[in-house]
C-alpha cells in the first residue's frame, strides 16, 4: 500500500521553507511546519480541516484532550478559543501539516451531494472538535494538493476542485453526519454557529444573549445549554477569550499598544482589560508579550 502520509510530509516540507504558518496558492489552504514542540497555551482554533502529516499535537477543549497523531486530522466547523500545543516535533523531524479553512458555503455545497437521506439531530450534545484518523482517499486527495503548491497557476484552478473532494471525504466518514449539522439550515449546530459567527462579527459588542437566543428561536436557557454544548463555554466567556486573544494578536503581530488593543476589541476600561488579560494568560500585557516575541512562540497554529 502506497505511503500517502510520508508524500504529504515531503510535499509540505518542500513547500514550506521554515518554521511557521505558511500560505498556499490555494485559497484557504495553509501549511504548518514547527521544529520544537511547545507548551500548552490559550489560542483560537480556526474553522478547519487540519491533516497531520508529521508530528504530534494536542488540543484541550473545556475538559476533553484531543491528541491528534500523524496521518490523523482535526475539524472544526466555528472557531474555537483552546488550549494548544506541538506536542511532538523536532529539527530532524518537524511537525508538519495542512490546514484548510472551512468555509461554511462550501462545506454546505459539498454536503447538498450527500443529502438523499433525512438527517436527525443527534441524541446528545455535539462539541464542535472533531477528530479522527485520515482515510486512504483522503490522504490521497491531500498529497495531490500538496504538489500543486508548487505549481500556483495550477493551485489556483485545481487546487479548489481537490479541496472539495477532501471535504467530501470528511462527510462521508464516521463525523461526517455531525458535522453536516452545523451547515444544515434549522439544525440547532446551525443556529449555534450563526451566533458565533455574529459574537466573532461584533467582538466590540456587549453579549446579548436574550438577542442571541431570540434569534436562534430558543428559550435563553435552552440557548445557553447548547451553545456550551458545542463550545464547551458560556456566550459571554467566548466572546471575552475571543476579545483577549485577539488583544494579544494585535499586539504581538501588529505591533499595537495594550491600550488602543483594548479598546479595538471592544474593553471601555484599560485597567479592566489588563485584570482580565493577567488573569487569562498569567502575565500582564506587555510582560506577556515580551516574553511571546523573546521565545518566538507562534500566536497561530494547528
Amino acid at each position: 500500500m502506497k505511503d500517502f502520509r510520508s508524500d504529504l510530509a515531503r510535499a509540505i516540507d518542500r513547500f514550506s521553507p521554515g518554521d511557521g504558518f505558511h500560505e498556499s496558492p490555494v485559497p484557504g489552504v495553509h501549511c504548518v511546519r514547527y521544529s520544537a514542540a511547545d507548551r500548552r497555551t490559550k489560542r483560537q482554533w480556526r474553522a478547519c480541516l487540519a491533516i497531520v502529516a508529521q508530528g504530534c499535537k494536542e488540543v484541550v477543549l473545556g475538559r476533553e484532550i484531543y491528541l491528534c497523531d500523524e496521518a490523523h486530522y482535526t475539524a472544526t466547523p466555528i472557531h474555537l478559543p483552546v488550549v494548544s500545543r506541538i506536542a511532538s516535533a523536532a529539527p530532524e523531524k518537524p511537525f508538519l501539516g495542512v490546514l484548510i479553512d472551512l468555509d461554511p458555503l462550501v462545506l454546505n455545497e459539498v454536503a447538498a451531494h450527500l443529502e438523499d437521506a433525512v438527517l436527525e439531530e443527534p441524541g446528545g450534545p455535539v462539541r464542535a472538535l472533531f477528530s479522527g484518523k485520515a482515510n486512504e482517499k483522503m490522504l490521497e486527495a491531500a498529497v495531490r494538493l500538496a504538489k500543486l503548491f508548487q505549481m500556483p497557476e495550477d493551485a489556483r484552478v485545481l487546487g479548489p476542485l481537490v479541496v472539495k473532494e477532501m471535504l467530501y471525504h470528511l462527510l462521508k466518514g464516521p463525523e461526517g453526519s455531525a458535522i453536516r449539522q452545523f451547515v444544515r439550515s434549522g439544525s440547532t449546530m446551525h443556529k449555534i454557529s450563526q451566533a458565533v459567527f455574529t459574537l466573532r462579527s461584533n467582538l466590540q459588542d456587549d453579549v446579548d444573549v436574550a438577542a442571541l437566543a431570540k434569534e436562534a428561536s430558543m428559550s435563553r436557557s435552552a440557548f445557553f445549554t447548547h451553545f456550551k454544548a458545542v463550545t464547551s463555554m458560556s456566550p459571554i466567556q467566548y466572546q471575552k477569550r475571543l476579545r483577549l486573544l485577539e488583544a494579544r494578536r494585535l499586539m504581538v503581530d501588529d505591533d499595537e499598544t495594550a491600550e488602543r488593543s483594548s479598546f479595538k476589541v471592544g474593553y471601555r476600561s484599560a485597567s479592566q482589560f489588563s485584570r482580565e488579560y493577567s488573569r487569562m494568560f498569567g502575565e500582564p500585557p506587555l510582560r506577556d508579550v515580551l516574553k511571546i516575541r523573546r521565545a518566538g512562540s507562534p500566536i497561530q497554529q494547528m
